[in-house]
């Protein structure tokens, strides 16, 4: 992890992410960088809700009910997609893009917390 002009910049596997907004009692913003071929991990946020917005490039957001059920949502230039919070989701990019994804307290008493994330997974390689 590096700082930049007071943005924290993280390498990731699937492309890195800038963190350009945080505000714990209200919401957050971060700027993504994603490299096709590549996952984020199967997670779900327990206080927070976010939304994909895709810049350029291309993905898919996977999303799983609570039978276990998923379903998929591919994104191109200039759509978006909402995921509630204790919702299991991932991303898979299938083309280099920028995504803005930005996170708000969809619960009763909840927070926007960077940290706010249970992982089933870890990112990497797509292999779907």
């Amino acid at each position: 992890m590096i700082t930049v002009a007071d943005q924290i910049i993280e390498e990731k596997c699937w492309g890195r992410v800038a963190h350009l907004f945080h505000q714990e009692d209200h919401a957050a913003v971060s700027y993504l960088e994603v490299k096709a071929g590549y996952r984020c991990s199967r997670h779900y946020h327990k206080w927070r809700a976010n939304q994909f917005s895709v810049v350029s490039g291309c993905i898919i957001v996977e999303t799983w009910d609570v039978f276990g059920n998923k379903y998929a949502t591919k994104l191109q230039q200039g759509q978006s997609l909402a995921v509630p919070s204790g919702v299991e989701h991932r991303f898979r990019v299938l083309e280099d893009g920028v995504v803005i994804e930005v996170y708000w307290m969809d619960t009763i008493g909840g927070f926007v917390s960077l940290d706010d994330i249970i992982r089933f997974d870890e990112g990497g390689l797509d292999d779907a």
